[in-house]
């Protein structure tokens, strides 16, 4: 059947929207959800006389027919629980026609740093970006948009709708964990936003963390920017794109969004894997020297977390000033990193946790050593 309706522009940006987050395949299935979804509601409204959407007492939206204020909700929670634990991974993030595209891509930028040279801690990419594949998602997401505008995608646009798909790709990983009882070390999920409660700040986040933001001085950051794998073009309001190095990765098979297991045991393909720290032991020195210095300490047998700060402290000269918080984190994360690219595993005995560098993890410190 085919159905024909006066379509506003505020509604076809709307569903525009939808599609752009990757949840509906076209808009049929966009517009075969909606409809579903209000008969519920009307079903609802007819005979329990209202319907309550939301989980937050004085929060809620009141759906009712103006005769009675009888709250019903289990049906419509139950019905939306069921749309979510069904979704798939959204679209934005899939690899379908990415590798016979001609590519969208940019120069890698200049670096104020030599590969080799002594960087000091607090420049060494932020603790927070503490995993590596959110910026997986975040090239392979770009170089999708890329498709409509090869010469760039206005920052906040790109900032908006990536973190939009990202959040349902977060919803869905969780319940791939929880379903698969994925260990905290190991869970696909993490540093991902959701679409609960505060999600506005976690979609916000990752947008600044693992897309890219801009400050005052038109100065781009976020771990793609810092890995060189998504650059900047105009700096009042600058349009993303990626670099050819970024457009390669983007484009790499990976286990989790083409082929996803029940219990993954890596996060990235080898070929992934090598291909990202080839590229960032020959462009990326504040990485590089964070990964060689903090592999280096654990091999010393500082292989626990406070001994690697204690270490890491010591490189800190005296004229400088790091509290331990801004410390551990900037270890954190580069172990989170380097544990991403099975350079180093996390070994846990109750609450206490060590670190061992992989054979992975002393090739790369042989070769660095050696150049």
């Amino acid at each position: 059947m085919i159905v024909c309706f006066n379509c506003s522009a505020e509604t076809k940006r709307a569903l525009d929207s939808l599609l752009e987050s990757g949840q509906y395949k076209d808009y049929n299935d966009a517009i075969s959800s909606a409809i579903m979804n209000l008969v519920v509601l009307q079903e609802e409204v007819l005979t329990g006389g209202g319907v309550i959407i939301g989980g937050n007492a004085g929060a809620d939206l009141l759906i009712q027919d103006g005769q009675t204020t009888q709250i019903v909700q289990a049906k419509f929670r139950q019905a939306n629980t069921q749309i979510a634990e069904s979704r798939t991974i959204p679209l934005l993030f899939s690899r379908d026609g990415l590798a016979d595209a001609e590519p969208s891509v940019t120069d890698l930028p200049d670096d104020m740093w030599a590969i080799g040279q002594e960087i000091p801690l607090e420049r060494w990419i932020f603790g927070q970006y503490n995993r590596l594949l959110p910026a997986k998602a975040s090239c392979r997401a770009l170089a999708r948009l890329l498709l409509n505008q090869p010469t760039g995608v206005p920052l906040e646009e790109a900032a908006e709708q990536i973190a939009e798909s990202a959040a349902v790709l977060g919803d869905f990983l969780t319940h791939h964990d929880e379903q698969n009882n994925i260990t905290r070390d190991d869970a696909l999920s993490t540093a991902f936003p959701s679409t609960g409660e505060n999600s506005d700040k976690s979609r916000l986040r990752y947008a600044n963390q693992f897309v890219a933001s801009v400050n005052k001085e038109g100065q781009l950051s976020g771990l793609p920017i810092g890995l060189k794998l998504i650059s900047g073009r105009g700096r009042k309001n600058p349009r993303l794109i990626l670099t050819d190095i970024g457009w390669q990765f983007a484009t790499m098979s990976n286990p989790i969004f083409d082929n996803l297991q029940e219990t993954p045991t890596q996060k990235f393909t080898e070929e992934e894997s090598e291909f990202l720290l080839g590229h960032i032991a020959q462009s990326v020195p504040v990485e590089d020297f964070a990964y060689c210095a903090t592999l280096k300490v654990i091999l010393s047998g500082s292989n626990t977390p406070d001994a690697v700060d204690e270490a890491l402290q010591q490189q800190v000269p005296a004229d400088r000033t790091l509290s331990k918080s801004f410390l551990s984190s900037q270890r954190s994360g580069a172990i989170s990193r380097m544990t991403d690219l099975g350079l180093v595993e996390r070994v846990r005995d109750g609450v206490r946790v060590s670190y061992i560098v992989t054979d992975a993890g002393k090739e790369y410190v042989r070769i660095h050593d050696n150049h």
